[in-house]
């Protein structure tokens, strides 16, 4: 039943609580000491400098200026209408205006319901943990006053026709009671800085009324009750699901900071209660919650905002003061509150300096971790940095995780952001503040890198509220003459064992970096935000993830996510006998990687520049399956290339029924033709569903249509976008144990708003399915993809399948013809001491390139291995053991070389001299060549050191 309050009960209501709170009772031994009233306000880094440091700084910086009037413009009208109808803003908050409950009950992650009275209107707990609702947030105006009796809120059905307004019970809003608390509470913050900024007592009266009625609601609720007594009950705050977003005790911390005089002034007698809902707000966040990953932070964060406005330990009869919550976070014992240190040993890998998150998450804690170490060391004059050594070297890592389009990689629940900078603009005024002139070049230096590489030339958008007005970009933080590049920040491989990713780069640098580098980005399941994705691939190309990461869905409370976003059937990967499965977010499945080249975080200029490859392992537990893909990137010229895929896989107890390939790429259109390009028809299909005994999330492909083929064949995927096309082209071998699939798939939701046109960031994922009966492993799935952009012809012309000589089954390789009578045999193998030998083509280990040009040696790579052959030419590893990695090749008529130890090189005695010449930083050497024959051939020997890339003649 629709209820709507007349104007003399709002009066009386407002009357009553203005009247109930002045009579609340105070715990004696709580209050502040006066001093700690009297000091200025100092949260927002700059305010104790006072107002006239501030009116000073606007009065010389316009977009400052523009800031302050954007921020007036947006309080005033709130504060005028205050002046006649106080009660019209703080009946707007979401309070238990009748009820007054003081003790909240949830159940299965959503509000159930409260009891308890209280001498005043309690805060209303939020909806449920998960944002999902079919309401929309209200804007202020529209906000029914006093709303909530009998827990229904009027409230506006977002996907209804007509969207009507409607009562619905709480438990079905999604976080809506928080969003709208939120609002008002930054309009107070606001008002109070007004205040502080201007004298103007109409804005502290206005940013009063909120404050006070909001923490006198919340000094009489208690922390609520999970009624299944589970896993909820570790995780609720006072006001939220999750002491993550107590986000609001940030803006009351502040509103309080900026009116701390007027406060004591008005209602001196309080502020005892004030403190002490506060202190208890602390101790629930510091009680509850995750700490082993970023949880541990924010909840950091809002403790010590807490503890900045509380007076000192001596201050309280229970001692619990400021310096009582500084150490809570920086020593914290509590089983979910863990001290820095403690989390910084166990998330951050010391090596590599990343965090065991996914990249989004990854960000963003760097950022955090900083913002905790500054207020510590600007608030409370406590400077830890010097004993956490990893965080600069983390964020001289960030740019490991960007893509050549200036986006981060989308692997688990990230996204395709923008890569933040705050977190080294944080490092940046640390060094400044601390006199450390050398650190803060190197820091401006990376902060102009990464902004030239994003197209940010801020850590966010300036906005109009008052952290825009108190920040400002560090003083060498601008662009700085001969800035290093992001390149110099990135290698063209790297490897983050804790986050089980890793990345593959060929043609990054340069200017035209963006459009033609390849890109290939690998991930397992470990760490936190991870998914259910065995050995996952996302592929860049064209300026664009084109075979890209499908994201979260639309929450992690949803069946979307837990049924596909978060599972193998939204990746690009393997399946096994259409069950492989396992526990997502935290997860315990990393890949093992086997080899890499060029080694993990070794520089560009050491290296081969046309080839890079990895070999990883995976133990899918589902079916206690073994899975291994060989990935690797091939460049022919500056302008093209292409992708190299290998993936084995095979039940170790031999009952494998059939495995499936799964790969999904951007575009409008998907369509098979025959390696000639004739085009190949299809037929409807009813496999690959969850009836026939396959995961769940096989039901979110629609469109299944099928064919068969024992040929080579092709599947083509075609992009449209307004100012370009991109075609992706998938060279695949038939078989007759294999059917091929297209599926619609659902769209990746990995893609920020406003990164892809309108339209073509919701296209459903066009997808290819290869079923393979049986096992895959001697038999494995192979690709070699080509991304090409605005009609431009493939480069690559034939891809065939090599059958080699032996192996075993443990053997594979593939002869790629392309453009400019170029030709690369790629040879891969299950293990070191495995051998491949097909036409004079041979490698032993596990993957290999002989490539030729009009018929003549073009390079000859090794990438992990004993021996690799080729047109006349090989390269042994010398000495004992596996794993040496080598290449010679060709360039602007020089021969090159590289090796990571000792080897032969042999070649024909006919094209080469008798000694070579090497020239580096320890002078000149000469090796000289053994004559051999080898097949009836001449040959010289030639006994090479490890190096890196040198001319050799």
């Amino acid at each position: 039943m629709t209820r709507y309050f007349q104007p003399w009960q709002v009066a009386h209501c407002a009357l009553a609580v203005l009247l109930a709170c002045a009579m609340l009772p105070v715990s004696a031994g709580t209050e502040p000491s006066a001093p700690a009233d009297l000091r200025p306000p100092r949260l927002l880094a700059g305010a104790d400098a006072g107002p006239e440091a501030l009116r000073e700084r606007v009065g010389r910086d316009g977009a400052k200026a523009s800031m302050l009037e954007a921020l007036k413009s947006r309080v005033q009208p709130y504060v005028e209408r205050h002046r006649g109808d106080p009660a019209w803003i703080v009946s707007r908050l979401q309070m238990y205006w009748q009820a007054r409950h003081t003790q909240v009950y949830v159940k299965n992650g959503y509000y159930d319901h409260a009891s308890g009275a209280a001498p005043v209107p309690t805060v209303r707990f939020t909806g449920a943990r998960d944002t999902a609702t079919d309401y929309q947030t209200p804007k202020l105006e529209d906000v029914k006053p006093y709303m909530g009796e009998n827990d229904l809120l009027y409230l506006q059905r977002k996907n209804a026709p007509g969207q009507p307004w409607e009562w619905v019970t709480q438990a079905k809003t999604g976080r809506i009671v928080e969003s709208i608390n939120m609002r008002i509470a930054e309009l107070a913050r606001d008002a109070a800085f007004l205040y502080w900024y201007t004298g103007d007592e109409a804005y502290a009266g206005f940013a009063y009324d909120i404050f006070d009625t909001y923490m006198s609601g919340l000094y009489h609720r208690e922390m609520p009750v999970d009624l299944n007594q589970g896993h909820d009950q570790t995780l609720v705050g006072l006001q939220s699901f999750e002491v993550i977003h107590e986000d609001i005790a940030g803006p009351l911390a502040e509103s309080y900071d900026f009116m701390r005089g007027y406060v004591a002034a008005r209602a001196g007698g309080k502020r005892a209660l004030y403190d002490a809902a506060f202190k208890k707000w602390a101790d629930i966040i510091i009680a509850n919650g995750v700490p082993w990953n970023n949880w541990n932070l924010i909840k950091a964060r809002f403790v010590l905002q807490i503890a900045a406005i509380l007076g000192k330990d001596d201050s309280y009869a229970d001692r619990r003061g400021s310096e009582h919550y500084v150490q809570a976070v920086i020593d914290g014992k509590g089983a979910r509150q863990w001290s820095l240190r403690r989390l910084l040993d166990f998330g951050y890998d010391d090596k590599t300096a990343m965090w065991n998150e996914s990249a989004g998450y990854s960000v963003n804690v760097a950022d955090d971790y900083l913002e905790c170490l500054e207020m510590l060391d600007r608030l409370f004059g406590i400077d830890l940095l010097p004993q956490m050594p990893v965080l600069p070297r983390a964020a001289l890592a960030l740019p490991q995780y960007l893509l050549p389009n200036g986006r981060t990689v989308g692997f688990g629940d990230s996204r395709y952001d923008l890569l933040r900078t705050v977190a080294v603009e944080r490092l940046l005024h640390y060094a400044e503040r601390h006199g450390r002139d050398a650190d803060a070049r190197s820091y401006a230096a990376l902060l102009a890198a990464m902004r030239a590489a994003t197209g940010v030339q801020g850590s966010r958008a300036p906005g109009s509220g008052v952290h825009a007005l108190f920040s400002g970009a560090p003083s060498q933080g601008a662009a700085i003459p001969g800035a290093p590049s992001i390149t110099d920040y990135q290698t063209p491989t790297f490897f983050a064992p804790n986050a089980s990713w890793l990345i593959q780069r060929n043609g990054y640098q340069g200017a035209h970096a963006r459009d033609n580098a390849l890109v290939i980005s690998q991930a397992g399941s470990a760490g936190n935000h991870a998914h259910a994705n065995g050995i996952a691939m996302e592929l860049y190309a064209q300026g664009i993830s084109i075979a890209p990461e499908s994201g979260r869905g639309s929450g992690y409370f949803q069946h979307d996510h837990r049924e596909y976003y978060s599972q193998f059937p939204a990746h690009n990967t393997v399946v096994v006998d259409g069950v492989s499965t396992y526990p997502s977010m935290k997860s315990n499945h990393p890949m093992a990687v086997q080899a890499v080249y060029p080694r993990p975080g070794s520089p560009a200029t050491a290296a081969f520049p046309n080839v890079t490859f990895s070999d990883v392992a995976f133990r899918e537990p589902e079916t206690d399956a073994e899975q291994r893909r060989v990935l690797g990137t091939v460049r022919l010229d500056d302008k093209s290339g292409y992708f190299v895929d290998i993936f084995r896989s095979r039940r170790r107890d031999g009952k494998d029924k059939y495995h499936d390939y799964i790969y999904h790429n951007l575009g409008q259109t998907m369509a098979f033709s025959t390696a000639s390009g004739q085009a190949l028809a299809t037929a409807p299909s009813q496999r690959l569903v969850f009836a026939d005994g396959d995961l769940i999330g096989y039901d979110y492909w629609s469109g299944r249509r099928s064919l068969a083929s024992t040929q080579p064949l092709k599947a083509r995927f075609d992009l449209k976008l307004p100012d370009r096309a991109v075609a992706m082209t998938a060279w695949l071998q038939g078989a007759a144990t294999r059917e091929f699939f297209s599926v619609q798939a659902p769209p990746s939701t990995a893609w920020p708003s406003g990164m892809l046109p309108a339209g073509v960031d919701k296209l459903p994922m066009q997808t290819l399915v290869v079923r393979q009966s049986g096992e895959a492993w001697t038999r494995p799935f192979t690709a070699v993809f080509e991304a090409m952009g605005n009609g431009t012809p493939d480069s690559v012309l034939k891809v065939e399948e090599i059958i080699p000589e032996g192996g075993a089954g443990r053997a594979a390789g593939l002869r790629v013809t392309a453009t400019g009578e170029r030709r690369q045999t790629i040879m891969s193998n299950d293990g070191d001491g495995v051998t491949f030998a097909h036409g004079g083509q041979r490698l032993v280990g596990r993957y290999g390139i002989a490539a030729e040009r009009g018929g003549e040696l073009d390079y000859l790579f090794l990438g992990h291995g004993r021996e690799v052959a080729g047109l006349g030419y090989a390269i042994a590893a010398a000495g004992e053991g596996d794993g040496a990695s080598a290449a010679l090749w060709r360039s602007q008529g020089r021969w090159l070389y590289t090796a990571s130890r000792p080897a032969r090189l042999r070649v024909p005695a006919a094209a080469w001299p008798a000694g070579i010449t090497l020239r580096g930083g320890g002078g000149i050497v000469r090796i000289s060549g053994r004559a051999a024959v080898v097949g009836g051939r001449r040959v010289r020997i030639f006994d090479m050191p490890a190096m890196a890339a040198t001319t050799i003649r």
